[in-house]
């Protein structure tokens, strides 16, 4: 049982917010004046640095990794045989701010988007990158020492620190830190972020919460403590300001969010409320500022696991407002706010320069949406020997750090045409290779040790068993280049799934009689259909297999009732004006309510951005498995842009989209307004659950 405390007035009666804490930035004028200084500061243009190469980071570690055993929390999501997970949260005697790691998320996106556009203002932005890739800062030196050069077309890493540097106290404080993924070869975004609870050894001070780790060591300890526990390396590190914030988000005029519940609090100075004043009801809506600080900084009445999903899913949606937002028009403002709040460090060997960031910019630009990955660490417990601190496997470890650098884009349409419908223009294609059977031999072409080895070994860990090192060739080869035998059948096919291994500067060829015997030239024949010539242009890594892992079909945990909130339902659709959906099958053991206001009406009907929408709310475990139902007058909402697949069910399109495997939103569109189904922030409702709920919705009759 709970008791509501802090009781916010219902509904939409409150429209102004209560009074910011003190800690909390205000935007509005003042902030205009500095922006237009910073942009008079950042006239002057430098001459562009030297290029900079891209590293990918080291999995090395996870090729090394024993079989996963059974985890105890159970996995993901509660129902269908999976048990729910437990929640711990505790809160440390000492305030702290909780969310600045978030301005560096966004602010990484939106500095390397501003810079992506279409070489508009790329002198200008020379200074700025000037300023925002050098650091006077001793600590952060030292800790450019210890990251890796980046090397071209491979992915990159980067390690975000938000810093809470306050006037008076030396050092400063970071509670979260995330590191992001970007990967040109698979075009995809991963982002994972640890609980500030963590107990993880840091290097130099044995086992202590992660968090400490920067507040004994400033930005070396964290990156070292970071690589330590992950065995990633990595590339860039993003210490940021929390000043950000408000500013960035202020110029890109708020974010689009969907917001689970009702967020309320009133710092009255006791005990209870003593943390940042918040008021912000359930819905899509468009938050600002401060809105979106409280949002996105809320740490209280949920566990930490909740408050990083709630981080992630703003950075998702902060980049989907970049992506839709005409960044050219005014690019000024947004990187003079930038240069003052925010650092992008490179290797001291190879610091970055505004062209490389402009060709991140570009390949951000590229990559699509459905390819952006939250990763979380769920299979965590409460420690033992650190109360009220957190604990967690290494092979839990392992598997979120293998699904970091490994993000999963092929799963979801794999479990729509399994579970919802098949697709109707997808050509099943039988296979015509099996690439454990496959012969395949490895050459070195381009003269650096135990190449061949090297990547004969990677292919064998991708599925191509049969793989092994056949010797060097004598000719030297700038791009890799995998050579087939026409006679062998699926040989072609197969030589074309192992070029995409190697990246788009790989080749695929017939093998012939010259080319046969260029490739003979050092004694070795070749006896294996597929030959792979390993070209100057090979790093030492190859992409994993583009292979989709189902995770298996589970029976819904579901209660059948098409006469449940109807009353509910068709007073709503009065109110709102509007035709809408109701769900007949619901999540087992959800109920219809807020988990923390359920005096207060589970339904809202509300305006935002002059929009009229309904959202009601439903929760099966307290705050892990909040989901909702959402309709709007809008046929064109941000959150639906990209979905991951559609499929076509009894008259409806339904626009499915996944993070991993995981499903995280249903949606569809009728006359002009768009209706979804939204999971929890930690996609804890199953995949079966959600399916049932999507295939059940019927209109609402009056």
């Amino acid at each position: 049982m709970h008791v509501e405390t802090n009781t916010p007035p219902p509904d939409d009666a409150a429209n102004e917010p209560p009074a910011a804490e003190p800690e909390a930035l205000a935007g509005g004028s003042a902030d205009d004046a500095v922006i237009a200084a910073s942009a008079a500061k950042s006239a002057a243009a430098l001459p562009a640095q030297p290029k900079m190469k891209v590293h990918r980071p080291d999995g090395t570690s996870a090729t090394a990794a024993a079989p996963t055993p059974a985890l105890a929390s159970g996995g993901a999501g509660g129902g269908g045989g999976r048990p729910p997970m437990k929640l711990y949260s505790s809160e440390p005697a000492r305030r702290r701010r909780r969310w600045p790691w978030v301005v560096g998320g966004i602010g990484a996106l939106v500095v390397i988007a501003a810079l992506g556009v279409a070489g508009y203002g790329y002198w200008y932005v020379q200074d700025t990158v000037s300023t925002m890739t050098r650091s006077s800062n001793k600590q952060q030196q030292e800790a450019q020492d210890g990251l890796a050069i980046a090397t071209a077309n491979e992915p990159i890493t980067a390690l975000v620190i938000g810093e809470d540097h306050r006037a008076g106290e030396s050092g400063g404080r970071s509670d979260t830190m995330m590191m992001v993924r970007i990967d040109p070869r698979t075009k995809t975004i991963s982002l994972l972020s640890f609980p500030r609870d963590l107990v993880v050894d840091v290097p130099g001070y044995g086992r202590r919460p992660i968090n400490e780790a920067y507040d004994i060591g400033q930005e070396p300890l964290a990156l070292a403590t970071v690589k330590e526990l992950t065995g990633v390396q990595i590339n860039y590190l993003i210490p940021v300001d929390f000043r950000a914030f408000n500013r960035i988000v202020g110029t890109f005029g708020g974010v689009w969010l969907p917001i689970d519940r009702r967020y309320f609090n009133v710092n009255d100075g006791t005990e209870a409320n003593n943390y940042m004043s918040i008021n912000i009801q359930p819905g899509y809506q468009l938050l600002r500022g401060n809105d979106s600080l409280a949002f996105a900084r809320f740490r209280h009445k949920d566990s930490d696991l909740i408050r990083l999903s709630r981080q992630q899913t703003f950075v998702r949606e902060f980049k989907k407002r970049v992506d839709n937002w005409g960044l050219a028009s005014r690019l000024i403002e947004v990187i003079s706010i930038l240069r003052d709040n925010i650092k992008i460090l490179g290797s001291n060997k190879k610091p970055a320069d505004a062209k490389t960031l402009l060709e991140y910019g570009q390949l951000m630009a590229s990559i699509p949406r459905g390819n952006m990955q939250q990763v979380r660490l769920s299979d965590i417990s409460s420690s033992t020997k650190y109360p009220g601190k957190l604990e967690a496997t290494p092979q839990a470890v392992q598997k979120v750090v293998d699904e970091f650098l490994n993000p999963d884009t092929t799963s979801g349409n794999a479990i729509a045409s399994r579970d919802v419908a098949k697709d109707p223009k997808s050509k099943v294609k039988k296979a015509t290779y099996n690439p454990a059977t496959m012969g395949v031999e490895v050459r070195n072409g381009n003269g650096a040790p135990a190449a061949a080895a090297d990547a004969s070994w990677q292919l064998i860990e991708n599925g191509w068993k049969l793989a092994h090192s056949a010797g060097d060739s004598m000719t030297q080869y700038l791009h890799t280049t995998i050579y087939y035998d026409g006679s062998v059948e699926g040989a072609k096919d197969a030589a074309t799934a192992i070029g995409e291994s190697f990246g788009t500067d790989s080749e695929i060829k017939a093998i012939d009689a010259a080319a046969k015997a260029e490739i003979q030239q050092n004694g070795v024949d070749v006896t294996e259909p597929i030959v792979v010539v390993i070209g100057k242009t090979y790093t030492g890594d190859l992409a994993p297999p583009k292979v989709a892992v189902l995770p298996p079909k589970e029976e819904a945990q579901i209660a059948r009732d098409p006469t449940r909130d109807v009353a509910m339902w068709r007073q709503a659709q009065r109110k709102a004006g509007f035709p809408l959906w109701m769900p007949t099958v619901v999540y087992a053991g959800a109920q219809t309510r807020d988990p923390q206001y359920s005096s207060q009406p589970p339904y809202r009907v509300y305006k935002t951005a002059g929009k009229k929408a309904v959202y009601v709310t439903y929760s099966a475990d307290a705050y892990d498995q909040v989901f909702g139902v959402q309709a709007i007058q809008w046929d064109q909402p941000p959150i639906l842009d990209g979905p991951t697949t559609t499929r076509n069910y009894k008259g409806r399109t339904l626009l499915l989209y996944f993070n991993g495997a995981s499903l995280q939103r249903v949606a569809w569109k009728e006359n002009g307004n768009s209706y979804w189904l939204e999971n929890s922030l930690t996609g804890r409702i199953p995949n079966s659950a959600m399916i049932a709920m999507a295939k059940s919705f019927k209109l609402v009759t009056r």
